[in-house]
């Protein structure tokens, strides 16, 4: 269909060669422009935390969500603490964790390889949520040193 004006007058026709409309595209979000130039959003549903109890000794905390979007933070900030020549061992706290997928999951088990590469205990609280379920599920938690609290895993380290 054709629509013209002429004048103060529209004059509608009909035409069979007509293209068929075109389907509606969304606006895009800020981010995504971002995302699609090969950079990370931050995405605000993840916090993470470090504490260092004792020498050698470091605590890695979070709260949110563990998806593909948030692995390449998670994976650096383990990344840079298992490399640091002092530390002797690492609690990966993940009990405040909303969500995981298995990304997460495949995380871990690179962590895990790694610490034992550089002679790093690694100890992770899995909490009684999401991730307790996939490391119970895919059988993952046979492999790794989980414990039921922070607190837990710092007595464990301390044992000779």
């Amino acid at each position: 269909m054709i629509i013209s004006r002429t004048g103060s007058k529209a004059v509608v026709a009909n035409n069979a060669a007509a293209a068929p409309p075109q389907p509606t595209i969304p606006t895009r979000r800020n981010w995504e422009g971002e995302l699609a130039h090969g950079a990370h959003r931050l995405d605000p549903a993840l916090r993470m935390s470090i504490q260092r109890p004792a020498p050698g000794l470091a605590v890695i905390g979070m709260d949110g969500e563990i998806d593909l979007s948030t692995a390449p933070r998670i994976t650096e900030l383990i990344r840079q603490r298992l490399t640091a020549a002092v530390l002797h061992a690492l609690v990966i706290d993940l009990s405040k964790v909303s969500f995981i997928d298995t990304t997460g999951a495949e995380l871990l088990i690179r962590a895990q390889r790694r610490a034992e590469q550089r002679g790093i205990e690694l100890h992770v609280v899995p909490g009684a949520g999401c991730v307790k379920r996939i490391l119970d599920l895919t059988g993952i938690d046979a492999g790794l040193n989980c414990h039921d609290s922070v607190e837990a895993a710092l007595a464990q380290h301390r044992r000779p």
